[in-house]
């Protein structure tokens, strides 16, 4: 009886944490940057529940670091990057927004930000570099704070729209903990 209690949680906080997967974001946009025919989308989530939308306005051709630039420009957003020449790149190490909060994968982790792109705000891929995304109208970037696990990809873990996944040191000690509660019973 009490295994079924603990199989029943696991269901329940498993079915929690797969629904909120591929969601779109949803809310009011936090401001505008820039002007012109086409709009664009770039969402900052520092944890599911804990994302900002803006947008950006422009004529011609734009980078996802002509949107970062001019977000920055016209409001609180703060940008942290570094150019590097050998790239011909920028290197965006963090965001800080009010009432932004990276959520906190422990100590052990290894986080960043990780840069996705959209057609539709729906489905998402992997960008590799923010001054080489070009934008197209109706387009959305999204920044994601993310764990990594470096021995299998370089990818970040969580996608737009996603729950933060705890680190699998956390999955690990779960099953251990139900190995444990199982042999207590018998």
């Amino acid at each position: 009886m009490f295994s079924k209690r603990i199989l029943s949680l696991f269901f329940v906080v498993f079915v929690s944490v797969s629904a909120q997967a591929g969601m779109t974001y949803q809310g009011d946009v936090e401001y505008s940057a820039g002007t012109g025919a086409n709009e664009a989308s770039i969402v900052i989530d520092f944890d599911f529940e804990n994302y900002f939308v803006f947008t950006y306005r422009w004529d011609g051709a734009a980078t996802g670091w002509d949107a970062l630039e001019a977000i920055e420009g016209a409001g609180a957003l703060n940008v942290e990057a570094k150019w590097y020449e050998e790239f011909q790149s920028h290197f965006v190490s963090d965001f800080s927004y009010l009432g932004g909060v990276e959520y906190d994968y422990g100590e052990e982790a290894i986080v960043g930000w990780g840069y996705w792109g959209s057609s539709d705000g729906e489905s998402w891929l992997v960008n590799p570099g923010v001054d080489g995304r070009l934008l197209s109208d109706g387009s959305w970037d999204g920044w994601v704070w993310s764990n990594y696990d470096f021995d299998i990809s370089w990818d970040p873990l969580r996608a737009p729209g996603e729950a933060a996944i705890p680190e699998p040191g956390m999955f690990a000690l779960f099953g251990t903990g139900l190995l444990i509660l199982r042999k207590i019973k018998r």
